[in-house]
């Protein structure tokens, strides 16, 4: 089994642009700007497809749980990553995810730990990150009338070549004019805490719940791809969850699985992955899973991708 590619689950937010539609060679129509794509998810309701291989047509929990060993090797199915493409015209609903005791305690879910590769930004662009204050009476009134994001969301600016973690718990709402990669583990329970008004629910007690005030995200300023002229490799993101490494190809370069699989994610360029099992080509922002049964692959190109593995 080689490099394994995907048909995404795509959406279409609220809050969403069409400049991922754009990219991808879709054509948007009336409220379908397709500007949010699962690319890679086995988690219910936004599960992605098998493209390439055996398992070619199947959702991928049902790939995953008939290619366990192969796929996954000692990784449970839920505790596969997910990469997930977001192209954000406006503010996101300011939210909070829960870890994994709160997850399980409060909807039977598995917890969530993100971060957020900024492929595009425009000038200014910023995200929140953090709360302002600590006071939560002030936080949950402020979240009971809309108003948090506005009045105590911490604006973290941003720039292409960012890499931002986000850890479970805290407050956080990504900001118009970011096209950005998810990378996150394998919860999708999100709390929304404000709306700026659009008018959908909000988790206000629930939030609250999992909340941690003094959380903020920290953010790694990997560079423009641009003006590396030479291979180089960034551990950009290391928590509880996974790592995500940043490699700049020139040519070519050799990643070992070491016995674990891992999602590879084009954020740059155009990536040629081969191995003895097959190829693929990964465009900008396409991904692949490389199965753990495969004892690496060679990616070749002038291009940036992102590895992730589970830790």
């Amino acid at each position: 089994m080689g490099p394994i590619t995907f048909a995404p689950h795509v959406i279409s937010p609220i809050w969403a642009g069409t400049r991922l539609a754009q990219i991808r060679g879709l054509e948007p129509s009336g409220d379908k700007n397709y500007g949010e794509s699962f690319d890679i998810s086995a988690h219910e309701g936004v599960t992605s497809q098998v493209a390439s291989g055996p398992g070619e047509g199947m959702a991928y929990d049902e790939f995953l749980r008939a290619y366990h060993d192969e796929v996954l090797g000692d990784t449970e199915d839920t505790e596969s990553l997910q990469a997930i493409f977001m192209d954000a015209k406006e503010f996101l609903s300011v939210q909070v995810h829960p870890g994994e005791e709160d997850a399980a305690r409060l909807v039977g879910d598995r917890g969530k730990v993100e971060c957020w590769y900024i492929c595009e930004a425009e000038p200014g662009a910023e995200l929140i990150g953090g709360c302002t204050t600590c006071d939560l009476e002030a936080l949950r009134e402020a979240s009971a009338n809309d108003t948090i994001g506005e009045r105590y969301g911490l604006r973290v600016p941003v720039h292409p070549g960012d890499f931002v973690q986000v850890p479970s718990g805290t407050m956080h709402a990504m900001g118009p004019g970011i096209l950005s990669v998810e990378i996150g583990s394998f919860g999708n329970t999100t709390f929304r805490l404000c709306d700026w008004g659009r008018g959908r629910e909000l988790h206000v007690d629930q939030g609250f719940e999992v909340l941690t005030p003094s959380n903020c995200v920290t953010v790694a300023h990997v560079g423009d791809p641009e003006r590396v002229d030479h291979p180089a490799t960034h551990r950009a993101i290391h928590n509880e969850a996974f790592t995500c490494d940043v490699i700049d190809v020139r040519d070519s370069w050799q990643v070992p699985t070491d016995g674990q699989y891992f999602l590879l994610t084009c954020v740059w360029g155009e990536a040629h992955v081969s191995s003895p099992e097959g190829d693929t080509n990964l465009a900008y922002t396409e991904s692949c899973v490389i199965p753990a049964s495969l004892e690496g692959v060679t990616i070749s190109g002038d291009c940036r991708v992102v590895v992730s593995r589970r830790c």
